[in-house]
This record gives C-alpha cells, structure tokens and sequence, in this order.
C-alpha cells in the first residue's frame, strides 16, 4: 500500500490517497456487502473471531486475483 499525494505538481491536481492491493481488496469487499452488512476476509476473521460473531458467507473470486478469497458476515 502507498500513501501520499499523487496527481500532477504542474497542473496543481495532488490529492493525497491511498493504493495498492490492499485497497483494492477492500473496495471490493465492499462492493460484495449489502447496505449496512459488514464484510471481511479471512485475515481479519482470524483477528477477531473469538471477540465478534461472524458467519461464513463463502468464497468470491476477485479481479486480479488468481485464488478466490473467504469472506464473512460480522454479526455481533
């Protein structure tokens, strides 16, 4: 992941974001939750699965990924 202000100096357009394939997973992951559903992989469901109820919700496979990832539901 990269941070920092990207754009162009000459024509005055920085704006400071974020990129990478962390990014990308995550906009993804949203783009898989319905409205006021919260998504996560399996990295963050390790995290926390013995703080939070989560539920598996399955695989989906993702663009620019050669293996589909596990996504759950946190639930309470």
């Amino acid at each position: 992941m990269i941070s920092g202000n990207i754009g162009s100096v000459s024509l005055r357009r920085l704006d400071y974001t974020v990129i990478g394939d962390t990014v990308n997973v995550a906009q993804r992951f949203q783009s898989a939750a319905k409205p006021g559903q919260i998504v996560i992989g399996q990295r963050a469901y390790d995290n926390i699965k013995e703080s939070f109820q989560c539920k598996p919700i399955g695989e989906v496979t993702l663009k620019n990924k050669a293996n589909p990832l596990m996504i759950y539901e946190v639930i309470a």
